[in-house]
């Protein structure tokens, strides 16, 4: 059974005025237990609108959101509780930041789950581990840490109320290289120890290439594809049509092809580029 699943739904602004639009429309998929779901589009597409469907943020227009099998909008007055269960980390979340020290910050989500001190404690320093934060930071402010450290400190905000799935929007934006490479490992070694299902939107195709198993691509408010990485990057020319930038990795062999060099159209990272062209230019070389 699918951790989380959405039926058909639909999220109609302005509905039955004037300014009617459909934000998203008819979209369903079904996570796998564990895995890491990309979800790319262009601006616009329905990425935002659809996840803020996912933890309650939203209600749909038409459809249905379960959360191992039952409707989140099954009882209206515990929607929150589906918000512990699916922890959500938006866009710059460390200007969320507001407590005097990062130990309080981190232990705001489950001090409100109604968590004894014991239980939180053991979270938030557990939290703080998995996202690399040592425990003498814990006292210092927000305003003290680096751009890089307080992104971790808010995940770890939501880390720590243990989701069943987590939803990260941009998480590495506006980040420098080594802030954007410390988050990137902190989600692939948090997805790979808890076994958690993890939800990744990104606007680079490098980062979804690299730590994802399956690919959304949303387009109009609704589901373009939704295959696993290798067949989604091999329809490389159809994303570009629809506004995307392909892996650059990808974008080279594309080029290769065109000229009449055969190496195929599912790579996407740079080993598997290397491992693709070694043999043919072993083969030239032996000419």
């Amino acid at each position: 059974m699918a951790v989380l699943e959405v039926q058909h739904i639909t999220h109609t602004y302005a509905a039955g005025s004037p300014f009617e639009q459909h934000a998203i429309r008819d979209v369903s998929l079904a996570t796998v237990e564990g895995e890491l779901l990309g979800i790319i589009g262009h601006t616009g597409s329905g990425k935002s609108t659809l996840i803020q469907h996912l933890n309650g943020l939203l209600r749909p227009s038409d459809g249905r959101i379960l959360l191992d099998g039952r409707d989140i909008w099954e009882n209206p007055k515990k929607i929150r509780d589906i918000r512990f269960a699916v922890g959500m980390v938006f866009q710059y979340p460390e200007y969320q930041l507001f407590e005097d020290t990062i130990y309080k910050d981190i232990a705001f989500g489950p001090r409100n789950m109604g968590l004894g001190e014991e239980e939180i404690d053991r979270r938030v320093r557990r939290a703080a581990a998995d996202v690399g934060l040592s425990d003498e930071l814990l006292e210092k402010s927000p305003f003290d840490l680096s751009g890089g450290e307080k992104r971790r400190a808010a995940i770890a905000g939501v880390l720590a109320m243990e989701p069943e799935v987590l939803i990260l929007d941009e998480p590495t934006a506006g980040l420098d290289p080594r802030g954007r490479e410390q988050i990137l490992a902190m989600i692939q070694d948090y997805r790979t120890r808890s076994g958690k299902t993890v939800l990744l939107v990104s606007h680079s195709m490098e980062d979804i290439a690299r730590l994802a198993d399956r690919v959304l691509v949303m387009r109009h408010g609704g589901v373009a594809m939704l295959d696993t990485v290798e067949r989604v990057f091999a329809r490389a020319d159809e994303l570009e049509e629809m506004g995307l930038t392909v892996p650059a990795v990808t974008k080279i062999l594309l080029l290769l092809r065109q000229s009449g060099i055969d190496v195929g159209t599912d790579v996407y990272t740079v080993d598997q580029a290397v491992e693709r062209l070694l043999p043919l230019l072993g083969g030239e070389r032996g000419c």
